[in-house]
């Protein structure tokens, strides 16, 4: 099966930077069947969203008008979702190549 992998972000353009390459090497090792990666914006007021649009086209990010906090976040992620797997990141976590 192929998994979808949901980011939840709210004001996280620091960590965007640091961790989403490792994310996108996680995506490249085969064996974890990522078949897209998913970033919920939670109404971000820094510049998280221009930056994912300026530098990461390849990822689907998804907006809220108005902070509606995280559980609302992780729903909105697996029901946009293309996949059946999903497995949902903080904006600090750094995965490892093999992590799924």
């Amino acid at each position: 099966m192929k998994v979808s992998v949901v980011i939840t972000c709210w004001n996280g353009k620091d960590l965007l930077e640091k961790n989403l390459p490792k994310v996108l090497k996680a995506k490249e090792y085969k064996n974890n069947k990522i078949e897209e990666i998913l970033i919920v914006d939670d109404a971000s007021t820094d510049d998280s969203v221009a930056f994912l649009s300026e530098n990461y086209s390849q990822i689907r990010v998804v907006k809220h008008k108005v902070n509606l906090g995280y559980a609302a976040v992780c729903n909105t992620g697996v029901k946009e979702a293309k996949n059946d797997l999903v497995a949902i990141l903080n904006l600090d976590v750094a995965p490892s190549e093999d992590f799924l």
